[in-house]
């Protein structure tokens, strides 16, 4: 009986071991795949990173990351009118301004497809992973941002991004 829980214990602990070597690859992945997509790599800065999660098909989000993506893109819009005092001060020479819209406008898409599909949970397709960081553009401009990382079931190959804008 205790060489049985003994073994038990051992192969637990290989398996949790495992997994959690496997996660930390996911993580550094993801990090150096960021750091390729970056216009300045050496400047990156890494604010956060959430521990892999199941993912159920690439359009497939949770409740409550449905309700994160939307507060984070009302902070958005709110920065925006905040800045050009409800757009009657726009100025499209306010480079922060302009950046922040587009990246907001190339995120609606990925939101589109969320509000038509999420609740739409598929088959267990791989594992998701955030990671929220600051960066400097093309521009030499800072900017934040969070982007979701889907890997595959072997968590080897990232099978899609996508990124929004934080303010």
């Amino acid at each position: 009986m205790r060489k049985n829980l003994f073994g038990i214990a051992i192969l637990a602990s290989l398996l949790f071991i495992g997994c959690t070597d496997e996660k930390e690859e996911m993580i550094a992945f993801a990090q150096k795949d960021l750091s390729a997509k970056v216009s300045y790599p050496k400047q990156l800065k890494i604010l956060g990173v959430s521990q892999p999660d199941s993912a159920f098909g690439d359009t497939y989000y949770s409740k409550s990351e449905v309700e994160g993506i939307m507060k984070i893109m009302k902070l958005v819009t709110t920065s925006i009118l905040k800045r050009t005092n409800n757009m009657t001060n726009f100025d499209p020479n306010d480079y922060y301004v302009m950046s922040l819209a587009s990246r907001q406008m190339a995120t609606t898409e990925e939101i589109r497809k969320m509000v038509l599909q999420s609740d739409k949970k598929g088959e267990f397709s791989g594992w998701k992973v955030k990671i929220d960081y600051e960066c400097k553009d093309k521009n030499g401009q800072t900017y934040r941002a969070e982007r979701w990382f889907f890997f595959d079931k072997t968590c080897k190959n990232i099978t899609r991004t996508f990124e929004l804008p934080l303010p």
